[in-house]
């Protein structure tokens, strides 16, 4: 029996959505073409549909289809093997909609729903022009108490700099508007610095109405994109196990899978 392809991140924890828990607010629901370009590498096209508590995410590798099912009631992934009609599931997955994160209420502490990190809230900073709330992010890792800093921006409740206990860093600068893709966005530009003094420059363009970074740019000729946006309810039977499959255990993989394509601004 062929056994399932290793699970791709197409990751979108970036490009849709951040984990955590609900908060009340509109859900945007819509549809999209992914497209992820690596030097080197084929290009790696997705086809999105965001509903109101799950995420379907159809992809294709070595000539299999395949479907990965982000459920935020269940907090679990579902990966689907159309051809041998069989899932798995891995439990402990959540997300929250990017347009809940933006209407989040001032004050209300990142770390909330993020099992073993807690916040601290160390004041309001300009930065850029922009107001920023100063967060101290605590964790334990490998018994060893873990902290670092990150200023979210007060309008668009996203991270706009953070440091980490290395000494590397990164920071967003709001550089304008621009039309992309017949959608409104706001252009920021991205640093990343590293403690022996290397830094990149990345790019990305935030939709304005969906509240999520629709185009990232990276060193190297590193790309991601969502395009063909198409606001809209999502039908629930994306969203479901359909009847005809069964479920299988994770299976063990071997030399001969797939890799995943490459992260980028990671």
């Amino acid at each position: 029996m062929t056994s399932f392809v290793r699970s791709v991140s197409f990751g979108l924890s970036t490009l849709l959505f951040c984990m955590g828990a609900h908060a009340e607010g509109e859900v945007i629901q819509f549809s999209a073409d992914a497209v992820q370009q690596a030097p080197d590498r084929p290009t790696f096209n997705a086809r999105i549909y965001f509903g109101k508590n799950a995420v379907r995410n159809e992809y294709e590798i070595n000539g299999q289809q395949f479907v990965e099912i982000l459920r935020n009631k269940e907090k679990d992934k579902l990966i689907l093997n159309p051809a041998l009609k069989e899932y798995i599931i891995q439990p402990g997955s959540q997300f929250m909609s990017p347009q809940k994160r933006a209407k989040k209420s001032k004050d209300l502490s990142p770390c909330e729903g993020v099992p073993n990190v807690r916040c601290v809230k160390k004041g309001e900073e300009t930065l850029g022009g922009r107001s920023a709330e100063k967060w101290e992010f605590i964790s334990t890792a490998t018994g060893r108490e873990v902290r670092s800093l990150t200023w979210i921006d007060v309008q668009r409740r996203f991270p706009v700099k953070q440091m980490y206990p290395d000494g590397s860093m990164f920071e967003m600068t709001l550089v304008g508007k621009e039309k992309l893709n017949g959608r409104n966005t706001e252009k920021w530009d991205v640093i990343h610095k590293r403690p022996d003094g290397f830094s990149s420059h990345a790019r990305q363009w935030h939709d304005t109405a969906l509240h999520i970074a629709i185009r990232e740019e990276w060193p190297g000729g590193y790309l991601r994109e969502l395009k063909n946006i198409k606001v809209g309810k999502q039908s629930g039977k994306l969203f479901d196990i359909p009847k005809d499959y069964n479920q299988i255990q994770r299976p063990n993989y071997d030399n001969n899978q797939a890799p995943a394509p490459a992260r980028m601004g990671s």
